[in-house]
C-alpha cells in the first residue's frame, strides 16, 4: 500500500539478480478522487505496453510474469486473471502479502484482528477498503478471492508473514487457487510483519524471502 519507490530495495535486487528486465509500475494512489480500479488499469495498461513492446528492451513476451506486495499484490493477481481471459500467456505470479479481498468481508479474518497494529492498523485499512471501492462500485470485481474462475492461471508463489494483518487472504487466496488447479505454493515467514519484505535490516526473514521469489522467478523465466 506504498509506492513503487519504497519497493526499491526489493525490484533492484530482483533486477540484479534475474536475467529479466524488471518494470517497476508507479500507478496512481488510492485518493478519494482514484479508486482501486484506477490502480488496476494503470496495471494493466503497463503489462500490455510490455508485451506490445518487448522487442524494444529485448524481452520474450512469452517469458513475463508480475509480482506484488499489499495492494500490489492485488493488483497483480487481477492482471493475471485478466491475462487468461484476454490470451496473455504469463509465466508467474508472485503476490506478497496479498489483499484480495476488499469487499465488506475484507476485515473479517482472525489474522486482521490479531495482528493489526501501528504499521498496519484497523483504521487505515478500513480507509483503504473506503478508498477502493467509493459508493456506486462492485467490490467483488476488484476482490480475486472472489473472481468466478481461477483455473488456468499463471503459477503462484503466495508469500505471507504470519504477523500480517492480511496473512489470512493469502491463505484464502492460496486455497482458492489450489481447489481451482492453478499450481500454487504458500510459503509462510513465522513472526514477520506486513512490511517485512522492504525491510531487510529489521526483518532478517526479509532475505530468505526475497531468495525463495528470486528462485521461483528465475525458474518461472526459464522455463
Amino acid at each position: 500500500m506504498g509506492t513503487a519507490v519504497q519497493c526499491d530495495w526489493t525490484n533492484s535486487h530482483l533486477a540484479a539478480q534475474l536475467p529479466a528486465v524488471v518494470v517497476s509500475v508507479e500507478h496512481r494512489l488510492l485518493d478519494p478522487e482514484t479508486p482501486l480500479s484506477a490502480a488496476v488499469d494503470d496495471g494493466w495498461d503497463v503489462l500490455q505496453h510490455v508485451v506490445r513492446h518487448a522487442s524494444r528492451w529485448g524481452i520474450a513476451p512469452a517469458r513475463i510474469a508480475v509480482f506484488g506486495e499489499s495492494c500490489g499484490a492485488l493488483i497483480s493477481a487481477l492482471a493475471a486473471i485478466r491475462a487468461k481471459k484476454t490470451g496473455l500467456h504469463l509465466q508467474g505470479q508472485v503476490l506478497v502479502n496479498p489483499a484480495v479481498d476488499v469487499t465488506r468481508t475484507m476485515l473479517d479474518y482472525a489474522s486482521v484482528t490479531e495482528h493489526a497494529d501501528k504499521n498496519l492498523a484497523v483504521p487505515q485499512l478500513q480507509l483503504f477498503q473506503r478508498l477502493c471501492v467509493p459508493p456506486g462500485t462492485g467490490p467483488r470485481a476488484l476482490s480475486p478471492l472472489y473472481a468466478d474462475n481461477l483455473d488456468e492461471l499463471a503459477p503462484a508463489l503466495v508469500v505471507v508473514p504470519t504477523h500480517g494483518p492480511v496473512a489470512d487472504h493469502g491463505r484464502r487466496y492460496t486455497e482458492r487457487l489450489q481447489a481451482a488447479g492453478t499450481p500454487t505454493r504458500l510459503t509462510e515467514y513465522p513472526g514477520s510483519g506486513h512490511a517485512f519484505l522492504t525491510m531487510p535490516g529489521v526483518d532478517p526473514q526479509a532475505r530468505a524471502a526475497r531468495a525463495e521469489i528470486l528462485e521461483f522467478l528465475r525458474a518461472a523465466l526459464t522455463t
